[in-house]
């Protein structure tokens, strides 16, 4: 990693003590998606199936993604966040009186968006070289359409990150964190277990 802030974010995530306090993200092997030089590679073969279905779904709905660069509209997109998360039916994912305003300026935003506007999935992604860090993606809601809107968002984001020289996308969660249903879910994109050893660039 680079001493640049995105790097330092990277690193510190992967440094992040995570069982029995002791073990790092890192060491104990971190959910890694692989992504292909070619931005048009990541949706091809049998595993992509289910992607590929999503994404034609949520296409049809009217669903799109675009990137988000503006402070004042990523600070709404914040408290809309805060607020999704505070009613959300599971209490797995469910968090009160959360701040997630550290977002705010951190990597790329790239948000769903339903055809009349509203806001659906938020992804953010800091990347340094040849990896990016999946530190935020999460629904506003929990429809249909905003379950559809996860894969169309995933391939976006995995096709900007490639065009981007990005090779790895790492999640800030070990495995043994992630409910069933999203450990199911990433495997589907493509997520695996990896190890990582870090060292300086220089």
């Amino acid at each position: 990693m680079s001493d640049e802030p995105e790097g330092k974010l990277i690193e510190n995530a992967l440094n992040t003590v995570c069982l029995a306090k002791v073990f790092k993200l890192s060491d104990l092997g971190a959910c890694v998606l692989e992504i292909p030089a070619r931005p048009q590679d990541y949706s091809l073969g049998s595993s992509k199936q289910t992607l590929r279905r999503k994404v034609k779904a949520a296409e049809k709905l009217g669903i799109y993604c675009r990137p988000v660069h503006d402070k004042d509209e990523q600070i709404a997109l914040v408290a809309t966040l805060d607020r999704a998360i505070a009613v959300k039916s599971n209490p797995l994912y469910r968090e009160q009186d959360s701040d997630h305003s550290y977002l705010v300026g951190s990597g790329l935003w790239t948000v769903a968006f339903a055809q009349d506007g509203e806001p659906l999935v938020i992804a953010v992604t800091p990347r340094d070289g040849e990896w990016a860090l999946l530190q935020a993606f999460v629904s506003l809601g929990e429809t249909q359409h905003r379950s559809d809107a996860r894969y169309l968002l995933t391939k976006v984001v995995v096709e900007r990150l490639a065009v981007e020289g990005v090779r790895h996308l790492v999640d800030t969660r070990s495995p043994s964190q992630l409910p069933n249903g999203l450990r199911h879910f990433q495997r589907m994109l493509g997520f695996r277990i990896r190890r990582i050893r870090m060292r300086q660039s220089i």
